[in-house]
């Protein structure tokens, strides 16, 4: 880079504080200042923790010329635009963020941690004895009880596509356990609307 060589910069109202004491500083680094180079400056987009180190005057005239964005498409920009409403940091859909799932390890988390600092277990309200049907029921779909209709519905979607007679192609013992999955699922799923009404 070769910029002009000029008179020492007056401090200017603004002006930003030297990022190293002049007198620690090695001088300027564009060829034939003497002046200490106390400012960084960025190399380029890609080496943003990578710098180097200007007088004050060079670094304004460096300033004056850096430009983030060339190089750049307008998509390009603005998706880096939109990336920078969250810090470029990832994000989730919030439709994702409605399914019982992450209630479920929400409530995990605070029982825990609920264990942690009291030293106790929470005290767990008695379930009601379990027939055979619906033990046998909640067996057949891999579920524990207590359990939501959203949860049941996650885990009823998840085995119909294992044991769909499509997709496996006549196995008859994948067949029949489609079936018994299908009736768990009715049983299940009526079992909960009674309780809720």
């Amino acid at each position: 880079m070769t910029m002009q060589n000029k008179k020492p910069a007056k401090k200017r109202r603004g002006d930003y504080v030297s990022h190293i004491p002049p007198e620690e500083a090695h001088p300027c680094q564009i060829d034939g200042c003497a002046e200490p180079g106390a400012y960084k400056a960025p190399k380029s987009r890609e080496e943003l923790h990578e710098y180097r180190w200007f007088c004050l005057e060079h670094v304004r005239e460096h300033n004056k010329q850096w430009d983030y964005f060339a190089g750049l498409g307008a998509e390009e920009i603005e998706e880096f635009i939109r990336d920078a409403v969250t810090g470029h940091r990832p994000t989730w859909d919030r439709a994702n963020l409605n399914s019982g799932h992450i209630h479920e390890h929400y409530f995990k988390l605070h029982d825990a941690l609920y264990e942690f600092l009291s030293g106790s277990q929470k005290p767990v309200a008695p379930s009601p004895p379990l027939t055979a049907k619906l033990r046998k029921a909640l067996a057949a779909m891999d579920i524990d009880y207590p359990y939501t209709e959203q949860e049941l519905k996650v885990r009823y979607r998840v085995m119909v596509k294992k044991y769909h007679p499509d997709v496996n192609k006549g196995d008859k013992k994948s067949e029949e356990t489609f079936k018994q999955i299908t009736a768990a699922y009715h049983y299940l799923s009526e079992y909960i609307k009674n309780l809720s009404s």
